[in-house]
């Protein structure tokens, strides 16, 4: 839990993006506060923040933002967020339409808004401001979703941030779908695919909620709308993003929205009811032709949901969507639960290669499962306990092909920038036991930040956890969207701790696996994507594929040295696997990543002498990969690079008189020779040697922020980089 002292989490401010002298939204909680708070949230998270939010102060700095439809004719509206770690993030925001303007209109005191990523461009985020106080949702590539919450029901002051990973299950939940169909175009690879049109498609949802569900709301028709709003805006985040879906609450969804358990069309707990009660009251209160998904929330210890699959805009069947759980509120409900049971409606199938209702074409997922249709924590063996926000590549396909159809016609339609691009992707042909990367180049015209998941499309039964040994079924796990393009299989933190591999397990047989690179454009308001299939065949004759040197432990290496590179060819160099060259690269990070390429097209014979960087670090390891990036060995453990000569900085500091200029000093280095000088950290900042004072001058510092930085010299002709050093903030 963070300990920090009193600070600004978040300002609203326009246009300038630093404006510090702004008065604060949002603040951490002193220890003081904090003892005071309830020892037991509603929502329970390993790691956390808690921040105290004016509300009042926020609404009315909000009041008048754009529309997103409106955004390029109004000024920009900047917000500042808090993320669990302590940073915070700035983005643009603007209000959305998660409510018809008829209901907007008559419950004012409900807001809802999206915002994109400033400091970090692709990060999309979900908020509103209700009578039920504020709740965000932060989409981050390459990480976990992010949550802020309410730190207790009617607490509209004090709020928990946290990250969905730390989030800690109370109880299991139970999904059940009505009519699962197998995917017929699984196994058809393709050059290159749009998961659907490229449209923003809105749908006119009713959301209907029992009186139980209405009471644990306090018991008020605004409470539970308001509490419904949230729920639906996180879902328009993940479904806007994912498959261009938007849902927008009807005029009159407060008249399905009930308070007196005893005068009510539905039966609290029992799923299988409240799935033909909702078709029947939604049908008779707002009429058929006037909603295009219905769903019932429901707030009981029956803790499950139960919908119609395939079945919006179906007359007769696009109410039933049910999801009921004792404790209505917060990512697990919104997410695991509420946008679970609507996928279904949507035309999603379970993903999960277990038997817990089990959907065979499209049990690609090894275990329960870590995406949003998987059944992350409730059958074991889990991959994990809670589900990432985003959908499985065999999912954005079932979607995709629903609402494309030609018979499905109901949503209303608006123009969104096309898809990437996606080169087609060849087949590799790797050594068994041995980890391989998977890459992909995309493009696109938007200039969008596009993000990448690398999935396994095979879904035959086998044993889970996954085996070495397996002939077919899912080996690997899906991870969040990535802005990296490439894959590593293991992921290069595993490999880098020894393990564990659980799931991810590398073929000791001989087998064909499918995967599929599914290509986000990312757009602000609606995204079209993309993906494209290929294949790995692993070979049994040849393989492991294995780094001898440097992998032991207290190795020592000089900077600037010849030094040999000894690797385990294992018939790689023979066919069918026929690579006949390797590339080494370095890591100074104890391989988490490899951004030193050493040698290239080194002949694969086994052995290779390089010349060592003129770095220092105690966390070095080398990877030798094949020319082609296929496959690849790394460094067991991390060797020491200590530099022929050094430079050692040693103290930087703001410029007092200019707070855009930062001094930093040195020592143990003759600038005499220098020919040049590189600032590594700070992107379109300028530095120049001031040797009089022994220290560098950096110039047109764009951030009042704190950043680390590095110097990197070239003096007769050898290149130095200097340890890493902060210039503080000006906050």
């Amino acid at each position: 839990m963070s300990r920090t002292s009193l600070s600004a989490l978040l300002l609203v401010f326009s246009p300038s993006l630093f404006a510090v002298d702004q008065p604060s939204v949002i603040h951490t909680v002193t220890r003081e506060v904090k003892s005071s708070l309830p020892n037991q949230f509603p929502i329970r998270s390993n790691q956390y923040r808690v921040v105290e939010i004016d509300i009042n102060r926020l609404y009315t700095e909000l009041e008048h933002v754009p529309n997103r439809s409106d955004i390029k004719k109004e000024p920009p509206l900047l917000i500042e967020l808090p993320l669990p770690d302590g940073t915070m993030h700035v983005f643009q925001v603007m209000s959305n339409s998660t409510m018809h303007p008829k209901l907007a209109a008559q419950f004012p005191e409900i807001k809802t808004f999206d915002a994109y990523g400033i400091t970090n461009p692709g990060e999309l985020v979900k908020f509103d401001i209700t009578p039920n106080g504020f709740h965000a949702m932060i989409l981050l590539p390459n990480k976990n979703t992010i949550f802020i919450d309410p730190i207790e029901k009617g607490n509209t002051e004090n709020y928990i941030v946290y990250n969905k990973n730390d989030f800690l299950r109370t109880s299991i939940n139970k999904c059940n779908v009505s009519g699962q169909h197998p995917l017929t175009t699984l196994n058809q690879s393709k050059n290159f695919a749009n998961f659907a049109s490229c449209e923003l498609k809105k749908y006119r949802l009713a959301l209907a909620a029992t009186a139980q569900y209405t009471a644990f709301y306090g018991g008020s028709v605004p409470l539970a709308l308001a509490a419904e709003i949230t729920t639906v805006n996180r879902i328009n985040g993940i479904y806007e993003r994912d498959v261009a879906v938007t849902l927008e609450l009807i005029p009159n969804n407060a008249s399905i929205i009930y308070t007196n358990p005893l005068n009510q069309p539905y039966t609290s707990g029992n799923t299988e009811a409240l799935l033909e009660e909702n078709q029947s009251n939604l049908d008779a209160v707002i009429g058929s032709p006037n909603y295009d998904i219905g769903h019932v929330v429901d707030a009981s210890s029956g803790n499950n949901g139960l919908a119609a699959l395939a079945s919006v805009c179906d007359v007769g069947e696009k109410a039933m969507g049910a999801t009921t759980f004792n404790t209505p509120v917060g990512d697990p409900f919104d997410v695991d639960y509420v946008a679970h049971e609507m996928g279904h409606q949507f035309g999603a199938n379970h993903t999960q290669n277990n038997s817990c209702n089990r959907n065979n074409a499209t049990a690609v997922e090894p275990g329960s499962g870590s995406t949003i249709m998987g059944y992350a924590g409730i059958c074991a063996p889990n991959v994990q306990q809670n589900s990432n926000s985003y959908f499985h590549g065999i999912n954005l396909q079932e979607i995709g092909n629903f609402v494309s159809s030609p018979t499905h016609t109901c949503a209303v339609r608006t123009p969104i920038p096309p898809a990437p691009t996606v080169n087609p992707l060849t087949g590799l042909v790797i050594p068994a036991n041995t980890p391989f990367a998977l890459s992909a180049f995309a493009t696109n015209t938007s200039g969008s930040v596009l993000t990448y998941t690398w999935e396994q499309m095979d879904n035959e039964i086998s044993p889970q956890p996954p085996q070495s040994d397996s002939l077919g079924g899912p080996n690997f796990r899906s991870f969040p969207p990535h802005l990296s393009s490439t894959r590593f299989l293991p992921n290069l933190t595993s490999l880098a701790n020894n393990g564990p591999f659980t799931w991810e397990v590398l073929p000791s047989v001989s087998r064909i696996m499918h995967f599929r690179v599914s290509v986000r454009n990312n757009t602000p308001g609606g995204s079209c994507n993309a993906y494209q299939d290929t294949t790995v065949t692993t070979d049994a004759s040849a393989g492991p594929f294995l780094l001898n040197y440097p992998s032991a432990r207290n190795i020592q290496w000089l900077g600037d040295s010849t030094q040999v590179v000894r690797w385990q060819v294992a018939n790689t160099n023979e066919p069918p696997v026929n690579v006949d060259f390797v590339n080494i690269l370095l890591s100074i990070d104890g391989g988490n990543s490899y951004p030193y390429l050493v040698a290239t097209n080194v002949p694969n014979t086994g052995s290779t002498r390089i010349r060592v960087p003129n770095l220092g670090t105690q966390t070095a390891r080398i990877m030798v990969l094949a020319y082609n990036g296929a496959f690849f060995s790394v460094s067991a453990n991390n060797f020491t690079i200590s530099p022929s000569s050094s430079i050692n900085l040693t103290q930087a500091d703001r410029n007092p008189m200019n707070l855009k200029e930062a001094f930093i000093s040195y020592t143990g280095f003759n600038p005499s020779s220098a020919t040049s000088f590189v600032l590594n950290g700070l992107p379109g900042a300028t530095i120049r040697l001031d040797r009089a004072h022994s220290r560098f001058v950096v110039a047109n510092i764009r951030t009042p922020r704190k950043v680390d930085v590095s110097i990197t010299v070239t003096s007769n002709g050898k290149t130095i980089t200097s340890n890493i050093i902060t210039i503080p903030s000006i906050l």
